[in-house]
């Protein structure tokens, strides 16, 4: 068995080479994108592995096919980068991460809401010019205020379960509510979400639905004063709009892990600049932006590549995936 390896990162190396060994697998590894240059760095193996930043067109499946490549394997959960119709067109089997950490994501997405309610971003500045006198106003407490969950897969119920702890009131709305959180959490509509939230938390994956879902209209039926935190994609974000709230008060802080066409600039992207709403948030001190690492840890990234090269040997040894996302024809 043979792999391709796109967008491989200096912490990978070492896991790469150690679940290669155990599976039987030789690979091939690039720290280059999947793109119409890289993809005949492909010939010769069964499977590819590429991130989120390798977007698989309809031209790029076709020539992945044409060199014989039977899996496409993303390192990720999301699948948002990938064409499924391109995937069936060629034949292409496709399989992902779904659950690569129980806490990762969730315990960063916590952190984040509980430094915008503590205005941490604006005391951490005042430390490091030794100012030492009180903040001017009073910050939050997290036990007091009405938390909103839009998404309760199975990051949005461990940030349901960790944010229980704290004693405040958790509402949520998911297209299909889950019994097992029952107790936790109080499902309502959309609508009552946005408007009875004092923060709102967004899990959700990308699709037609989500796409934009926080924008002007929306943003004017929430809470004023309230706080969002985003640790699940760009996309779902206006976040022009999101700025306007912002200076207008009427969003209180941002906190966001993810922002749109975030490869552009990202990981060692096309290196253009990063646009100018996007400069002017990192400049405010209500918000808080870190550059997609809330997966980042070491139980998550051991456990997307040691998933990967299992759903590679279950594709070839079975001929079907646990994790498979779209089913070639």
């Amino acid at each position: 068995m043979r792999m391709t390896v796109y967008g491989l990162r200096r912490d990978e190396v070492e896991l790469f080479d150690k679940y290669a060994a155990e599976n039987g697998v030789d690979i091939s590894v690039t720290r280059r994108f999947l793109d119409a240059e890289t993809v005949e760095l492909a010939a010769g193996s069964e499977a590819i592995s590429i991130v989120a930043s390798c977007r698989l067109d309809a031209e790029l499946a076709r020539r992945l096919h044409e060199l014989g490549v039977k899996y496409v394997l993303t390192r990720t959960a999301g699948y948002d980068h990938i064409d499924p119709d391109a995937l069936r067109r060629y034949g292409l089997r496709c399989a992902r991460v779904p659950v690569y950490s129980r806490n990762a994501v969730s315990e960063h997405t916590v952190m984040l809401l509980l430094a915008l309610i503590r205005d941490l971003k604006s005391e951490l500045f005042r430390v490091d010019r030794h100012i030492f006198r009180l903040p001017g106003a009073h910050a939050r407490e997290l036990g007091s205020m009405t938390v909103g969950i839009f998404g309760t897969g199975f990051i949005g119920g461990q940030t349901a379960r960790m944010l229980s702890g704290f004693g405040c009131r958790i509402l949520a709305y998911a297209r299909h509510p889950r019994a097992d959180l029952e107790g936790l959490v109080t499902y309502v509509t959309q609508e009552e979400l946005f408007s009875s939230s004092d923060a709102l938390i967004f899990h959700c994956s990308l699709n037609d639905s989500t796409r934009g879902i926080v924008n002007s209209g929306t943003i004017s039926a929430m809470k004023d004063g309230v706080c969002l935190i985003n640790t699940a994609r760009g996309e779902l974000m206006d976040f022009s709009a999101v700025l306007a709230g912002l200076r207008s008060g009427k969003i209180a802080g941002l906190a966001t892990d993810v922002y749109v066409n975030e490869a552009s600039f990202m990981r060692g992207g096309s290196g253009g600049e990063i646009d100018p709403v996007l400069a002017e948030l990192i400049s405010m001190d209500n918000v808080i932006f870190t550059h997609h690492i809330a997966f980042f840890t070491d139980t998550a990234v051991d456990n997307l590549i040691k998933i990967t090269f299992e759903n590679f040997r279950e594709f070839e040894t079975t001929g079907s995936c646990r994790n498979e996302l779209f089913r070639g024809a």
